[in-house]
């Protein structure tokens, strides 16, 4: 298990909860030399906002109008693109992003197979495509969700909890080796390891061109 800090010190004063926490991680794993960003379910915003400091074009896609509206709203001067739709049909070119991100998104997506393939589909070649996941706790993985429900709780009366404008959607649908076993079906090559807090992360290399 590894915890990853969120060091933004240039955004002290901004809302704080595990998701936002997370948006450092995702963001140390799009490449320097990225151009075109593309998040998922962006939310409230705080990941494309964040990505947009250092990317030319940054993508933020959600679902949910209101909420994608509140998070324009909160960024009014981020040069982000903010596009409302479903990842699954709307109107995005395959290939057509360096990295392509998502942060507690997945589980929202029904089919974890046919959602990575689509998401993956939207990379470049050589590109990334990292996420960060719940998954539905199972007592096979009883000392890890030992271990994050108290590590969680202690962060959350340590530092509070900001409440995300976004729809909820609980429990998750798979246990751990559920989401390994469709993650590895859709994209053998990626990677999927557990994080502190109750979080899940997928990682995944599109080949390079030849």
């Amino acid at each position: 298990m590894t915890l990853e800090p969120d060091s933004d010190p240039s955004h002290e004063e901004r809302p704080w909860n595990i998701n936002i926490h997370y948006d450092g991680l995702l963001d140390s794993l799009v490449s320097s030399d990225a151009h075109d960003v593309l998040d998922v379910g962006c939310g409230d915003g705080f990941l494309a906002a964040r990505l947009a400091r250092r990317i030319a074009r940054v993508t933020a896609l959600d679902v949910d109008e209101p909420v994608l509206q509140r998070a324009e709203a909160r960024f009014p001067d981020v040069p982000v693109r903010w596009m409302n739709g479903d990842v699954a049909i709307v109107d995005l070119p395959e290939h057509s992003f360096d990295a392509v991100v998502s942060n507690a998104t997945l589980h929202h997506l029904g089919d974890t197979r046919a959602a990575l393939r689509r998401l993956s589909a939207l990379v470049r070649p050589g590109g990334t495509l990292a996420l960060v996941t719940f998954v539905k706790p199972s007592a096979r993985e009883a000392p890890y969700w030992f271990a994050t429900w108290v590590s969680t709780a202690v962060v959350k009366r340590l530092r509070g909890s900001w409440r995300h404008t976004a729809p909820v959607s609980w429990p998750p649908p798979e246990t751990l080796q559920q989401l390994r076993n469709n993650t590895h079906a859709a994209l053998p090559d990626a990677q999927v390891r557990r994080l502190l807090y109750n979080r899940i992360l997928i990682t995944w290399r599109a080949s390079p061109s030849s």
